[in-house]
């Protein structure tokens, strides 16, 4: 039996393989609790699991909620009662022009950037191949092997300020930075994992200049950003236009067992989303949508992040 090149690639030795394997194992070989401190695992927050436990008790003794949840597929985009509590607070909270037919549901985050990256980059139509720019390394280890191509991402190296007392900062080279006709999308995550490195406002702003520029998308990783679950120490805000993709997840809420990733967009490009969901997974699960759906409805979402997630890291 032998595999196709899709297979040889996907099968092989992987940093992400090895991060979740090497999480698995601890789990499953841990005696009494065990303190989970690698590959972006979020802590169990006391606090957050009783929101969350009350939350489901409800939602199982109310007889059509559990229903919904366990016995009807999401539409392929997800819960609609969810992208449109989401949109209404976005908008309300930052004022952006954003509606539910701007968001997608996927099955988690990892799903999402799969589907981004491959929407982007790759071989296209007009016989050229294009790449996904990491305009600052170092970055997450999973996005590395989240594309179809060999050669599917191109980094840079960036400025370091050292600040003293052992502390550097990490800043995008513009000066170095070329987006030239091979790059089909700009990838940041904010705050950056590993290093928790957090783009200022202004390079954020300079990208996304960039983007617009060249007609691509800037996709900004939002997994420990802002409203939700807010895990910051700076100064910043979140960035959206039709240009910026703008990725979220419920994991860092304490849900990563759900797997729900967010992403924000043009209505194509959700489309684009709900369309590969379809195809891959019929439709992305419903119990982390449905779990915070009255959380994101109320805007409570944004006092536990604060309030609760923040001070506890």
């Amino acid at each position: 039996m032998q595999f196709s090149t899709f297979g040889d690639k996907f099968t092989g030795a992987s940093g992400v393989l090895t991060l979740m394997d090497d999480l698995g194992a601890a789990l499953a070989a841990g005696a009494g609790k065990v303190i989970m401190l690698g590959g972006g695992n979020p802590a169990r927050i006391p606090a957050m699991e009783a929101v969350l436990r009350r939350r489901m008790l409800d939602m199982l003794e109310d007889e059509g909620s559990f229903a919904r949840m366990v016995g009807d597929y999401s539409p392929p985009g997800g819960n609609g009662a969810f992208l449109t509590a989401l949109a209404n607070l976005l908008r309300r909270t930052y004022g952006w022009a954003i509606g539910p037919e701007h968001i997608a549901l996927t099955n988690g985050s990892q799903t999402s950037f799969f589907y981004l990256f491959n929407l982007f980059a790759g071989a296209h139509a007009d016989g050229g191949d294009r790449r996904i720019l990491l305009p600052l390394a170092p970055e997450y280890i999973g996005y590395a092997d989240a594309g179809l191509s060999e050669d599917h991402f191109v980094a840079y190296r960036p400025e370091i300020t050292l600040l003293g007392d052992r502390l550097f900062k990490y800043h995008i080279d513009f000066g170095a930075l070329e987006v030239g006709p091979d790059i089909g999308a700009i990838c940041v995550s904010r705050p950056t994992n590993p290093t928790g490195n957090v783009l200022t406002d202004a390079e954020v702003r300079h990208l996304s200049r960039l983007a617009r520029e060249h007609d691509i998308p800037l996709i900004v990783d939002n997994a420990y950003g802002a409203p939700f679950p807010s895990i910051l120490y700076a100064d910043v805000q979140p960035e959206w236009d039709e240009h910026t993709i703008l990725c979220m997840s419920l994991s860092k809420l304490g849900m990563p067992g759900p797997r729900t990733g967010i992403v924000i967009a043009a209505p194509p490009i959700a489309r684009a989303v709900a369309a590969l969901n379809a195809v891959i997974s019929l439709a992305p699960t419903s119990t982390g949508a449905a779990l915070a759906l009255d959380m994101v409805e109320s805007g409570e979402v944004i006092r536990l992040s604060q309030e609760v997630i923040r001070p506890f890291y």
